[in-house]
This record gives C-alpha cells, structure tokens and sequence, in this order.
C-alpha cells in the first residue's frame, strides 16, 4: 500500500511538471510565431527584465546594459529596479488561464488556443469547428471554453461582436434587476435603441453603455506601426528568400548563480527555450514563406496569383493548419511588386487553376477603363467573365467581389463620375 501511495505521489508529480512545461512552452511559442518581426525586440526585451538568466543586445539601438563587460549584478539591479515593463494583453489573460475557471488541462489548451484567435480588437474570429476538431473536442465545448472569456478581464474579450461584448461587461457589474434588465434590452436592440427613449431607465442605461469599452481592448490598442516585411523576396535564376535579420535581436543566455532553487532553475529553462523557439520561428517561416513562393511563382515574376490553401502547406511542412494560421498572421512579405501580407497568398479556387483573386484583378481592371456615361453592372460583369474564361458565373459572386475590392455599384459610379 506504502509502494502505491509512493508511485500515485510519483506519477502527480509527473502530471504537474508536464502541465507546467506545456503551459511554459505554449506561453512562450504563441506570441513568437503570431508577432511581427518589428514587436521581437519588445517580446525579448520584456523577458530579459524578468529573466536574469537571459542577455538581450538589439541590433540597431544601444546596448541596455552599456558594454558587454557589465556585472550581472548590475543586470539584476536593473531587473529589480525597473519600471519599464507593461504587461501585455497576451500575458495579462494567460495568466488568468488557470482554475477554477480553467480547472483542467483540456480546458486550458482550448483557452489558449481561443486566445490566439482574437483579432487585434479583441474578438474572436477564429472557427469553432476546427478548433474542436484540432483539439479532438465537441464544438459544444470549445464554446463554453469561449463563453467563460467572460470572467477574464479585460472584460469583453473573446465576444464575437460588440453587441456580445456588451453583455459580457454587463454580466460583471452589480446592478438592480430592473436596470439590468433594461441595459441588456438596449445591448440587443442596439441598431434600434432610440425607440426606448421614453423609458424612465433610459438616460441611467446610457450613461452605464457609454463606459463600456468598445472594443474590448481599447486600452492596449496602439497607433499603427509601419509596415516591416519578415522577408524578402528576390526572383533571379533562382527564389531568393531572405529573413530581415534587421528586427531580430541577439539572446544570449547567461548563468550568474552558483546555486539555483526551483524558481532560478524555471527561469534558466525559459531563457533555453527561448533562445531555441527565436530559431524556430525563424526556421519555419522561412520554409512557410519559401513554399509560398514557390508555388506563387506567377505571381512573382507578374501575372496572377494561382489558388492556394492553408492545408496544402501545412501538409507540406507537417504542421498544424492552425499553426500556418498563426504563422501568416500579421506577417508581411517584399518582392519588386512591392510588399504583401502573406494572406494575400492563399485565395480559394474558383475553377481549376484559376484563383478568385485573379477574377478580382479582373473585374478592378474593366471598372477602371469603363465608359463613365454607361458604367458596367454587376450583370455586364458576368457576362465579361465568363468570356474572358469560358466559364459560369453567377451575378451575387461577382457583387460580392465587386464589394470585397471596395467598389461601389453601377448606379453610385454614376453619380460619382457625374460630380468629378
């Protein structure tokens, strides 16, 4: 009974390190791989403010700690002493991935993986299908994973629109019923809400509407940064695929302590880990943007994208679709047509061999050299294509790509030619 008792404390302890690495790991891996290349010196900077296990030297701005000579005393006085560091929003909800509202690991691997389908806003825009399919669970529960996003903060995350959002915040704060009620008839009749101004409530539910944060994420969200290509590409005899070495910043890891306790040896693993998963960033985008290329070869030396999947490269490199998901997102690349987000790459096929991005460019170029007095309609449009490729379209695919290029319709042309 002794012996049980030993293997059950054994076999807990084995459990408990494996969840700590994973969670350890999926911490470090996912801001990695879904940051843009210009927001690597920030990622690395932070982490060598907590980590006095880790040396960060950017390429083009001074060295923190002065020369390479510096003590790792006085590294670890600055670590202490700093006020520099603002949490992320990666990092602020991570942390709250937890119990009891992420009592089990199986919880916590979808929540992480909710997490890195938010969009800049804060909102989720990732597929409840394919999340539950890549983590062999029921759609149903993926959902409820999302849903408790309601208890994190900042509240509102994970809504998938701003009307969800709003009842989120509205679930954390302490109202009267009847009020409560009230501002949640206003969140769900949002587009028609001035039809309750005569209500006694209705001033009082403004007010409370008016200091929800729309979106959710209003306080992390930052001006723009210029655009910063991850790499280049260059077409000559053969595909050049260059990195910009430029935004990536040199890591060393550094052991100042003779003795380490259980807190010292995490963090020496997180330094180790890091300088690893910068590599394999790099590694892999490099053959993302590589097999890209290759199979977008057209495009790059100028006719027209051909059709292309996410699935399809990520048979090819074995990876995870939702990993080139990640991957491509806020990734850009430079070629002599000028510089691309990687999306631009992947466009679904219409008919074989023929992309709807090259039907867009298509229909862009007939409506730029159209008679201003007879602009063409969505039909004449039709009827253009299917001559141009000798194949059937109908009027509703074509309006959708007329209104995905941000063009107006025949009618509001017109008038826009007839003030010019």
């Amino acid at each position: 009974m002794f012996g049980y008792t030993i293997i059950m404390i054994n076999h807990l302890n084995l459990q408990t390190k494996q969840k700590q690495s994973f969670q350890l790991s999926i911490k470090l891996w996912l801001p990695l791989i879904q940051a843009p290349v210009q927001e690597l010196e920030k990622i690395f900077q932070e982490h060598s403010y907590d980590n006095p296990f880790l040396e960060y030297v950017p390429h083009h701005e001074p060295n923190f700690f002065g020369s390479s000579s510096s003590s790792n005393t006085e590294k670890r006085a600055f670590i202490e002493n700093t006020s520099i560091y603002t949490e992320s929003l990666f990092d602020r909800v991570s942390n709250q991935i937890c119990a009891p509202i992420f009592p089990t690991p199986n919880s916590q691997k979808v929540a992480f993986e909710i997490l890195s389908n938010l969009n800049h806003e804060g909102f989720f825009d990732g597929n409840l299908s394919q999340i539950a399919i890549q983590q062999n669970k029921t759609v149903e529960f993926v959902e409820s994973i999302r849903k408790r996003f309601a208890l994190l903060d900042p509240v509102g995350i994970a809504a998938v629109d701003i009307q969800e959002s709003f009842l989120f915040q509205l679930g954390n704060l302490d109202l009267k019923s009847e009020l409560h009620t009230f501002v949640k008839t206003l969140i769900t009749n949002m587009k028609n809400m001035d039809k309750f101004h005569k209500h006694h409530l209705f001033e009082e539910a403004k007010q409370i509407l008016k200091k929800f944060n729309s979106p959710p994420v209003i306080d992390y969200l930052e001006e723009a940064p210029p655009i910063i290509p991850d790499f280049f590409i260059d077409i000559e005899d053969d595909i050049i695929v260059r990195a910009n070495n430029s935004y990536y910043p040199d890591i060393v890891v550094v052991d100042p302590f003779a003795n380490k306790n259980t807190q010292l040896k995490q963090k020496l693993k997180e330094a180790k880990n890091l300088v690893n998963l910068l590599e394999l960033r790099k590694s892999t985008l490099y053959k993302l943007v590589l097999s890209i290329a290759e199979k977008q070869i057209s495009f790059l030396i100028g006719s027209e994208l051909k059709p292309l999947k996410m699935a399809q490269i990520a048979s090819e490199l074995d990876l995870d679709e939702s990993t080139i998901s990640r991957a491509v997102s806020n990734k850009y690349i430079q070629c002599k047509q000028g510089i691309f987000p990687l999306k631009h790459f992947f466009t679904n096929e219409v008919s074989e061999g023929l992309s709807s991005a090259e039907i867009k460019n298509y229909i862009s170029s007939v409506i730029k050299s159209e008679e201003k007095e007879t602009p063409l309609t969505d039909q004449d449009l039709v009827e253009l294509v299917k001559k141009r490729y000798s194949m059937q379209m109908v009027r509703r695919t074509i309006t959708k790509y007329r209104k995905l290029l941000n063009i107006a319709s025949s009618k509001d042309r017109k008038k826009i030619y007839k003030m010019g």
